[in-house]
């Protein structure tokens, strides 16, 4: 019987994975959530500036936990 090879995780689709979720989850809820036009400093921000932020802030948050996820997954055994 040949020996059992381990399969590791490919990071960077882990990575691209989790952050394309994450700027469309971003994205959808800035789109959707019935964002507010002005913040509580008065000053006005568009909605496409709102989905771009949003949607780079999930990016990274998801980018990260997919990460992190990958990680786990190279180390168990």
């Amino acid at each position: 019987m040949p020996p059992t090879r381990r399969r590791r995780p490919n990071f960077v689709a882990f990575i691209a994975t989790g952050a394309i979720l994450g700027f469309v989850v971003g994205s959808a809820y800035a789109y959707l959530g019935g964002s507010q036009d002005t913040t509580e400093y008065g000053r006005s921000f568009s909605d496409s500036s709102a989905v771009v932020f949003l949607g780079l802030l999930g990016a990274c948050v998801l980018g990260l936990a997919a990460a992190v996820l990958a990680v786990l997954l190279e180390r168990r055994d």
